[in-house]
């Protein structure tokens, strides 16, 4: 039977962890966090000291029981806490609109093609003449045309001019929610500035420590863009060292996703551990005596503290360092240390700081891998039993891919869509060769002083760069290197946990109740997908897209597709696999037939037709729809009023709004092809003419169901 007595602070960070879930998604709206959290600590309090009079096994487990309730509460308490939004002079609660607002730099500052991104804590605004304090952090994008290499930094103080805008919702069907992703992080509105609606007025970092952090990460990555060379290697080992990724191309990225190793392009645990192993490998002989076990672990931690503010004090490394620190600290004074006990001391730190780090994709995937590397690793590596030291160590590397990858599995469907089928082949060659990057790339860095070392060091790293990545590429070339379009519910991420659960205790326990579970649970989830299936199969629907300055429509028949686009999104890959892929894939479309507006879509889909017109516009015929889109002015008149169901406005059409009076029946459909001016001046003659509109850059996409 599984025990919970050795692993008193998984008990403690479950606990807090379901406070934080029980107000994520029951109690935003709960103002009593406070007076909960005293209740249960002040039952706790009386069960405890009842415990020790009374000696009685039930009132202890009672006792027991209300101090984990007691977290639980502390959990709801501390979410509230830091949940800005809450407070009465929070931007989102003022009572008219600012005309200037000022405010501090408080995070890094990214670079972006043509602009730079940062947040904004905001300090004061001006609204009706008079300034009034507030709180509330912006998300800032100015534009970057300049000589320097940043144009704002930490803790720069700004006076806009200007109202923020709040963040809009997802307006595509499936896409990625932005608007929550921010929220997560406490920020609600952005402003797209331009280069004169700002101005710096002082400097004031509120946070020295991250403030030199910050410059030192930047000096480093200078010398990496000095000594490194080439944009792509220099890109990866800015990324893999440091943590910097503003020079990180969609085409690296994607390469690295499609082999599974992106992991690798994230200062994480993963480079953490590299930097203790080495330093393990290095102090291994301080063990002797107490006096050599506590030195070395005061060179232990502070190296690791060091690679913590080089990098620039990250969550994802702030994780992986409290971790070490706990383990170091235990061996040195010789403790036992339980490595699920560490890690949940761990969490509940990160989560105390900031308990929204839980909805981080970064978080739950990092806790779950290490969980995963700690338990399924070793039984893994004890099924097979080799006795050469190579082959041995290639075994141990595998089963430690595949361990992670099993754990992260189902959150990385969940997220990401897709599984890389060459995880395993790709992490047994790019790990051990990102360690030697990783060395090789601090011990460049620390000796670029001395002339022939420097230099070295510097060409060593660079062609371990470059033996990573043409290895990654062709990776990625084997065929069937990436299973994409993988579309799975929060519910059945849920049930995929609960089965990997279920057969590894049924392995650890040998209990068949554990394999009944299982077999329930595929039952379940068999069950969902054969509804899907044969609701995919039989769906019919028209979806005219929100995607900036294109035009993008799908027409949907069972689980097959065409997309019609104009010529711009099929040349922007990056806007389309953003704003339609994920609708799509969520319908079981994996690969829709592409035509270019203006064309010809006869047979593209079953009954469908596109005719382009003699004035250069189309009309669409499917499934008893008719279309007319206008992205030309209409030179042909009809003997009589055109029947139409749907006519779409593209590309800021010149046209006078009377003349779609001529079409019977027919609702107006503008899309994000159109300019802000250009729509909102025809709102305004459509709304005089009475005439019915929908208008996608809006309201979001337009979707019909046929059936």
């Amino acid at each position: 039977m599984l025990s919970w007595a050795p692993y008193p602070f998984v008990r403690v960070a479950l606990s807090f962890i379901a406070g934080i879930l029980l107000y994520l998604f029951a109690g935003k709206d709960f103002q009593y966090s406070t007076e909960v959290l005293a209740f249960f600590v002040l039952l706790y309090l009386v069960g405890f000291l009842l415990s020790k009079r009374r000696k009685q096994r039930f009132i202890t487990d009672v006792a027991g029981v209300l101090g984990l309730l007691s977290f639980v509460a502390l959990g709801l308490w501390t979410t509230h806490l830091h949940t800005e939004k809450h407070q009465p002079q929070h931007l989102l609660h003022l009572s008219g609109q600012p005309n200037y607002y000022q405010g501090v730099v408080d995070d890094y500052v990214l670079q972006k093609p043509g602009y730079q991104s940062t947040v904004l804590k905001v300090e004061q605004v001006l609204v009706s003449g008079a300034w009034q304090k507030v709180s509330g952090k912006v998300q800032l994008s100015v534009p970057h045309d300049s000589e320097r290499p940043y144009e704002l930094n930490y803790g720069d103080v700004l006076l806009i001019k200007g109202a923020p805008q709040k963040v809009s919702p997802p307006l595509n069907p499936a896409q990625f929610d932005y608007q929550q992703y921010l929220a997560n992080k406490s920020i609600y509105h952005r402003h797209y500035l331009q280069a004169y609606q700002y101005e710096k007025v002082a400097s004031e970092p509120a946070n020295p420590l991250l403030y030199a952090s910050i410059q030192l990460r930047r000096n480093l990555d200078a010398l990496l863009r000095a000594h490194v060379g080439e944009k792509r290697e220099y890109s990866i080992s800015s990324a893999l060292l440091l943590g910097v990724k503003d020079e990180l191309d969609n085409a690296i990225r994607e390469t690295y996703a499609s082999t599974g190793t992106m992991h690798v392009l994230a200062v994480s645990g993963l480079h953490v551990g590299l930097i203790y192993l080495l330093l393990m490998l290095v102090l291994r002989r301080f063990g002797s005596s107490k006096a050599q076990r506590l030195l070395g672990a005061g060179i232990v931690l502070a190296a690791l503290w060091l690679y913590a503010f080089v990098t620039g004090l990250t969550p994802s490394v702030l994780r992986a360092v409290v971790m070490f620190s706990l383990v170091t600290v235990g061996l040195a004074i010789q403790r036992r240390t339980n490595i699920y006990n560490t890690v949940a001391i761990a969490a509940v730190a990160l989560l105390l700081l900031n308990p929204y780090n839980l909805l981080e994709v970064g978080f739950q995937l990092s806790f779950l891998a290490v969980l995963g590397i700690v338990y399924l690793q070793p039984r893994f590596y004890n099924l097979l039993e080799v006795d050469n030291w190579l082959l041995d160590k290639v075994w141990a590397y595998f089963t430690v891919a595949v361990a992670a990858q099993i754990a992260t599995l189902p959150l990385g469907l969940f997220y990401f869509h897709q599984f890389p089928a060459y995880f395993w082949l790709a992490n047994l060659v790019v790990v051990p060769l990102a360690t030697f990057v990783l060395w090789s790339g601090i011990a460049a860095l620390a000796f670029v002083w001395v002339p022939m070392l420097g230099a070295l060091l510097f060409q060593v790293h660079y062609w371990l760069l470059w033996g990573m990545n043409e290895f990654n590429f062709w990776v990625q070339q084997l065929s069937a290197s990436l299973l994409q379009g993988i579309d799975i519910t929060l519910l059945q991420t849920i049930l995929l946990y609960l089965l990997l659960f279920a057969l590894v205790f049924f392995l650890a326990l040998k209990k068949l109740r554990f394999l009944s579970l299982a077999v329930v649970i595929v039952a379940i989830l068999s069950v969902q997908e054969i509804k899907e299936t044969v609701q995919q199969k039989n769906q019919e629907l028209l979806a005219l897209y929100q995607v900036r300055g294109s035009t993008g429509m799908a027409l949907v028949q069972g689980q097959q597709a065409t997309v019609l686009s104009d010529s711009i999104l099929l040349l922007d890959r990056d806007n389309y696999t953003f704003n339609i892929q994920p609708h799509l894939w969520q319908l079981g479309v994996h690969e829709p037939k592409q035509v270019s507006l203006p064309g010809n879509a006869a047979n593209a889909v079953s009954e469908a037709a596109l005719t382009v017109l003699p004035d250069s516009n189309q009309v669409l015929v499917w499934q008893g729809i008719r279309l007319l889109l206008l992205s030309r002015p209409p030179q042909l008149k009809a003997r009589q009023s055109l029947n139409l169901d749907y006519v779409l406005l593209r590309q800021n059409v010149r046209l006078k709004p009377e003349d779609l009076q001529g079409y019977t029946t027919a609702t107006v459909l503008l899309d994000a092809s159109s300019a802000p001016w250009y729509r909102r001046r025809l709102h305004q003659a459509l709304d005089t003419l009475g005439l019915a509109y929908y208008d996608v850059a809006d309201s979001g996409a337009f979707v019909l169901k046929v059936r």
